[in-house]
């Protein structure tokens, strides 16, 4: 119907604007007047009037033609809250579905969770049995290599008992090539002493030796001057007889003289010939000794030199002994180093003997709650396919304020019959392992107040099992005061409406994280009512400026163990 009117409306007012203009043509040309107006502005007020009347008319025809658009409209007012209240109604379905397709999207991704789970036991059962085959292994080869230890000390003891007799063997060696060294070295002494006798003797006879080769030096000198002496006496003679032969006339008297003189230089040359013998015989005699110095000097320096080679021989023979001697020591050390780090190792094997052992007996532990886990897995997760889920991981089970330590006993029976209701099953139908009770009851002594203890489940549990707990315990002390404002925030007021919404709601989730953060759970506590929201929204719609403050508090004393009704506050 409203298709049909759009275009009867288009039509409507070019009819209505030619109608209009052809009437005002009209009234024009026949000048009218009308309350005393000019002919145009009476030409218009008729266009205005015509146009007015038509549109009236058509208006009134359509309405008259098609009642039930005029019905349309008059429910359209009275439909408008049923539909809202049908979009309220849509959106709050949409949410249901989306929570429901949420939790079986959670129960999913649980189940999942589970198979992975149960891949992981199997995994780390593999690997258990791996490292338990690995540990076997090991220890198998740890005695072997034990043995083997064992055999190679008891050799190297044996080979130390050899060695110690080598070493004291040695070491009576050593001493007495030390003796025989300290008798070489008194005798080398000796034969020094000797050698510098000796060559003190040589020094002496070579002195001697040069002393005699002077002194025949200075008789053939002599000799020789005397010789040349007689030479030139003999000259002088064989002169004075030619002259005496030229003037022996003259020379007679002088005859005499010079025959005496003649005697006497034959007496000198007989007397130098002597000399000269003489001093012949002498450097022979020094020669002679010269020569058995010289051989005396050698025999000196061959015993000597036979000296110093048995002092060398005996040098070599301490060296060779203390290098015999150092080795043996060196070779000592070294076996009593092996043998220290022998007893090192051997107490190291012993050491990893024992943690292995401990590893192993830790292992076969681990192995049997691994397979306790996995055979409960297992039926747990075969349970949830063909049956429903009476708690899933992480719900709560069962919450109350515990006086002491004393009602724990109560309280697990309490949590029981609640897990009942829920559909599972045992004797108790809600278990708490040993070691989590040791933990709770420390617990709960160390608080020595009223303390609430809320207890979940461990895992998912199928309907017709028992329920596995994890506990927590907190004292039940005041957190927050009733009307005391838990979380504030300021909201943009110009904001879109989904904007500030998504505001509220943000600060709604921050308080209920607040609160659960700190003992409450989430199940006790309450967030908005849809029509303190509506309200809210509605006085925050009616605010000036651009940001107001806005705080949730809750309508009683906050308590871990108290139900908590939240509230928007707006100053």
């Amino acid at each position: 119907m409203l298709w049909l009117f759009l275009p009867f409306v288009i039509v409507l007012s070019g009819v209505v604007a030619y109608a209009a203009d052809t009437i005002a043509r009209k009234a024009g040309r026949k000048h009218i007047r009308l309350f005393g107006l000019r002919p145009k502005t009476t030409a218009l007020l008729v266009a205005v009037l015509s146009g007015m009347g038509i549109s009236a008319a058509s208006l009134a025809a359509f309405l008259a033609l098609n009642s039930s658009a005029v019905n349309t409209i008059a429910q359209a007012d009275q439909l408008r809250p049923q539909l809202e209240a049908l979009r309220t109604e849509i959106g709050r379905v949409q949410a249901d579905l989306s929570s429901a397709q949420a939790e079986r999207d959670r129960a999913q991704q649980e189940a999942q969770t589970l198979r992975e789970q149960q891949q992981a036991a199997q995994r780390d059962l593999k690997s258990t049995r791996a490292d338990l085959n690995a540990a076997r292994a090991a220890e198998q080869l740890l005695a072997k290599q034990a043995a083997d230890l064992q055999q190679r000390v008891s050799s190297l003891t044996t080979t130390r008992s050899s060695l110690e007799r080598r070493a004291k063997e040695s070491r009576l060696k050593l001493t007495q090539i030390e003796q025989a060294l300290t008798s070489s070295q008194r005798r080398a002494q000796a034969l020094d002493a000797q050698v510098v006798d000796l060559a003190a003797r040589i020094a002496l006879s070579e002195q001697e030796t040069r002393t005699a080769q002077e002194r025949a030096a200075a008789a053939q000198r002599a000799a020789e001057q005397a010789q040349a002496r007689a030479a030139t006496q003999q000259k002088v003679a064989q002169a004075a007889q030619q002259a005496a032969r030229a003037q022996t006339a003259q020379a007679g008297a002088q005859v005499a003289a010079l025959s005496a003189q003649l005697r006497d230089l034959n007496a000198s040359r007989a007397n130098a010939g002597a000399a000269l013998t003489s001093a012949q015989q002498a450097l022979k005699a020094a020669q002679a000794a010269l020569a058995r110095a010289r051989e005396q000097q050698q025999a000196a320096q061959q015993t000597r030199d036979r000296l110093l080679a048995e002092r060398t021989g005996l040098t070599s023979d301490r060296d060779a002994a203390a290098r015999d001697r150092d080795r043996v020591r060196a070779e000592l050390t070294t076996l009593q180093a092996q043998q220290a780090q022998l007893r090192a190792q051997q107490t190291q094997l012993r050491a990893s003997n024992e943690a292995l052992g401990r590893d192993l007996a830790a292992a076969r532990d681990t192995l049997g709650k691994l397979q306790d886990e996995y055979s409960s897995s297992r039926a747990e997760l075969s349970a949830s396919r063909n049956t429903d889920l009476a708690y899933p991981k992480n719900d709560l089970v069962y919450a109350a304020v515990v006086p002491s330590v004393r009602n724990l006993d109560t309280f697990l029976a309490d949590a029981a019959r609640s897990a009942q209701t829920r559909g599972a099953r045992g004797a108790p139908s809600a278990r708490l392992n040993a070691q989590a009770r040791t933990a709770l009851e420390t617990k709960l002594r160390g608080l020595n107040v009223s303390t609430f203890v809320q207890c979940r489940a461990a895992q998912n549990a199928a309907a017709g099992f028992p329920v596995d707990l994890t506990c927590d315990a907190r004292p039940n002390a005041v957190l927050y005061r009733a009307n005391q404002v838990i979380r504030r925030a300021a909201v943009n007021l110009r904001a879109t409406p989904g904007a500030l919404q998504e505001q509220l709601s943000d600060l709604v989730r921050d308080t209920v994280l607040d609160i659960t953060t700190r003992g409450v759970p989430s199940e006790y506590v309450k967030g908005l009512d849809v029509t303190e929201f509506v309200a809210l929204l509605g006085r925050l719609d009616a605010r000036s400026g651009n940001v107001a403050t806005v705080g949730i508090a809750a309508r009683q004393d906050v308590r871990p163990g108290s139900r908590v009704d939240l509230y928007p506050v707006l100053p």
